[in-house]
């Protein structure tokens, strides 16, 4: 398989599973019984207060994910200033595949319907409980739901990944015209030997790196791309969405565990939960206490490498986001045209331009990370090798 399909095939990879696809029925709660209760009449409120607190009390005729959904970070539709784009609902439960234009299609199904806001605010507070923002009208539970529905971050994803597949495909095609590159070609190329000089053979041996590269290039240039995407105005930042860097993570995860399996061997890489305490000559009991304190450690340090890649790539792109929206909330806030230019504006735009600094330096930050903790598991292995070698020639020349 030729670089180029392995490095389109991983685009392919992100795109599918990097946002929230599985949702789990909550079990319904037992309807309370109906309490009687004597409300006190609420106190008169002027016209201003009313306009204010309107969107508490006013019933929602017409679908707007993005409010009625607001506590959750992906949408069911695109905000294009005044402009709403429905996006089509495509999803999967325990009564087959379901697919619907838009939520609103949804709703005129007369089979689904949208769940209450407040209830489904409560839902989606369950720890590792993911719910879909629909039930069904008869009230049967949904049982494990799959939703391959197109959310803005989806949108957003696959555009990123169309972009870099139109600008290596063309790198690709002129580089077999001609061996001086010019144009895109040249800054692929020169971000493709960065990658591999700077952040891939310094710390993974160059045996693996060469076979791994595909990986890292797509890490690096995917999530570079997808944090440019998002500096655009009317765009969304999948990156600033918690299920697309853990889907990024997982991926380093599943790949820094295949290469320990496959450099030491399954009977190595169990052993190396125990920090090289089985091979100790200590006391048989003091081993066994230390091994017992050793591995539970050892266990959970596997999970804390892709927790921090997860939580340094989304705060650091969700920051400055909330940044430049509290600095444009200052004129706002204080209704003035002097902090508004004044203030607003130049430190906004100050911390726009960082952002800028901040895409690419995440994108390296997150492959420099993935390329340290697989070469900690190929290096681990290159150790033992190096030491059993000098064992066997210390006999040899006994």
């Amino acid at each position: 398989m030729t670089l180029r399909c392995r490095f389109t095939s991983l685009l392919f990879l992100f795109g599918l599973l990097a946002s929230p696809a599985m949702a789990g029925e909550e079990p319904s709660k037992p309807a309370e019984p109906a309490k009687t209760e004597v409300k006190a009449e609420a106190p008169k409120q002027s016209e201003e207060e009313r306009e204010n607190d309107i969107w508490k009390t006013e019933r929602k005729d017409t679908i707007d994910a993005g409010k009625l959904f607001g506590k959750v970070t992906d949408t069911y539709e695109l905000h294009l200033i005044s402009v709403k784009i429905p996006l089509p609902i495509l999803f999967i439960d325990g009564f087959g595949m379901h697919f619907f234009s838009s939520m609103e299609k949804l709703e005129e199904s007369g089979t689904y319907k949208l769940r209450d806001p407040d209830k489904y605010a409560e839902l989606t507070k369950v720890p590792f409980g993911f719910t879909t923002p629909w039930e069904r009208v008869d009230g049967k539970p949904l049982g494990f739901t799959l939703d391959l529905s197109m959310t803005a971050n989806r949108v957003f994803l696959l555009v990123a990944m169309f972009v870099l597949i139109l600008l290596t495909w063309s790198a690709g095609r002129k580089s077999k015209k001609s061996l001086v590159p010019k144009g895109n070609q040249n800054l692929i190329e020169s971000v493709v030997v960065y990658v591999r000089d700077e952040i891939v053979y310094p710390n993974i041996e160059k045996k693996w790196a060469d076979r791994l590269m595909p990986y890292f290039l797509t890490v690096f240039f995917f999530i570079f791309i997808i944090n440019l995407i998002g500096l655009f105005p009317l765009t969304k930042t999948p990156t600033g969405n918690l299920a697309v860097t853990v889907t990024l993570a997982i991926c380093t995860f599943i790949l820094t565990q295949i290469m320990g399996i496959r450099t030491m061997g399954l009977s190595n890489y169990l052993k190396h939960f125990t920090g090289g305490l089985h091979e100790m000559d200590i006391p048989f009991a003091m081993k066994i206490v230390l091994i017992a304190i050793m591995v539970p450690i050892e266990f959970i340090g596997l999970f804390t490498k892709p927790f921090a890649l997860t939580m340094r790539l989304f705060a650091n792109m969700t920051a400055g986001h909330i940044v430049i929206g509290a600095l444009i909330g200052l004129a706002l806030l204080f209704q003035s045209v002097i902090a508004g230019f004044a203030v607003s504006v130049p430190f906004a735009l100050f911390i726009y331009l960082l952002e800028l600094l901040v895409a690419a330096l995440q994108a390296f930050v997150f492959t420099m990370l993935s390329a340290v903790f697989v070469g900690m598991m190929v290096h681990e292995h290159h150790h033992e090798e190096h030491e059993t070698k000098e064992e066997r020639l210390a006999e040899v020349s006994i």
